[in-house]
């Protein structure tokens, strides 16, 4: 039988964020794969235009780390410190059952952060000396085009707002080590306090962060939105449903989000959360990056990045990466 393509009277017909999923499900039989898609192309193009008036003095980006900074397949803060062969064997035996993602009922809920958290005080783990080496040695490596994503926002002073379920120790060390760690970073996420044995002995905030509260990034990240409260335009990354939450208390003029699906399957529900969806563990920030600087350095139309952005032989490259949003 002969490949069927969708008409016009179908993809008509299907509307809204429907056409991307039916477009990608024709692409995935064909073996290809876009990179990313506007989940409604014209939604998308209207927020741009608004976004490309404004400057580099207007915006932040808020953003989540783990499977968005970081690639989908990376290991995450808490999975890399339970995990690690660096740290006691007491301590991986005790934590082993909250990295069971298959059996764990606390898994989908907001005591697990306490639970783990209870088990790095009750063993002191990590060792504050140990750090730089349980990152180094981790399997976490940055997102393609993240560390250009960064870069840029350094240079233009874009504040950037890094929201995480994670463990700020772990994040910092991450970004230090790739030279990321700027000036412009704010990290709102769960910190170990440590004590002159270099041994944890509480972890802020209380409550902590975790995927199901990120919305309370407003109050605990109070000094962060105060500073910057002048700028109105957000660029919001995340590879969670919950990843849009950061930014819903804080007050804005223009919001523009883009989703990283990683190797979820079904990718409907991030295209009704986030304007764009990039597919695959290493879906590239590079037409992010591209985003970015149409909105520092372009006031008049749109530039040839954003066109690249769009473009299904640009920034909406072709791979054979699994993903789809069926």
């Amino acid at each position: 039988m002969g490949t069927h393509y969708p008409t016009e009277v179908e993809i008509a017909i299907i509307g809204g964020s429907a056409i991307l999923a039916a477009f990608c499900i024709w692409r995935a039989r064909q073996r290809e794969f876009c990179d990313w898609s506007p989940s409604a192309p014209f939604h998308w193009e209207k927020k741009r235009a608004a976004m490309a008036d404004l400057t580099a003095n207007d915006v932040m980006v808020i953003t989540d780390f783990d499977a968005t900074i970081t690639s989908g397949d990376s290991e995450q803060c808490h999975d890399l410190v339970g995990a690690s062969q660096l740290l006691s064997a007491e301590f991986r035996k005790e934590f082993a059952p909250l990295l069971d993602w298959t059996t764990n009922a606390q898994i989908d809920g907001v005591p697990w952060w306490n639970e783990a958290h209870n088990l790095m005080l009750k063993y002191g783990m990590p060792p504050r000396p140990i750090i730089p080496r349980l990152v180094r040695e981790a399997k976490m490596v940055p997102r393609p085009g993240a560390l250009e994503l960064l870069k840029s926002l350094e240079l233009h002073d874009v504040p950037v707002l890094i929201v995480s379920a994670g463990i700020t120790d772990v994040i910092e060390e991450f970004l230090r080590q790739h030279g990321a760690l700027s000036e412009n970073v704010t990290i709102c996420s769960n910190r170990l306090n440590y004590d002159a044995d270099s041994a944890p002995k509480s972890v802020s905030p209380e409550p902590p962060i975790t995927s199901f509260t990120k919305e309370y990034a407003y109050s605990s990240a109070s000094a962060f939105f105060a500073k910057h409260k002048d700028r109105k335009g957000i660029i919001q990354l995340g590879d969670s449903l919950t990843d849009v939450d950061p930014a819903k208390k804080v007050p804005y003029t223009n919001l523009i989000s883009i989703g990283f699906l990683n190797a979820r399957p079904d990718g409907r529900k991030h295209g009704d959360a986030f304007d764009a969806v990039v597919l695959g563990n290493q879906g590239s920030v590079q037409p992010v990056a591209d985003l970015v600087e149409d909105i520092v350095s372009s006031k008049v139309g749109v530039s040839a990045a954003f066109k690249r952005a769009l473009s299904m032989t640009g920034g909406f490259r072709r791979s054979t990466s699994s993903g789809s949003l069926m």
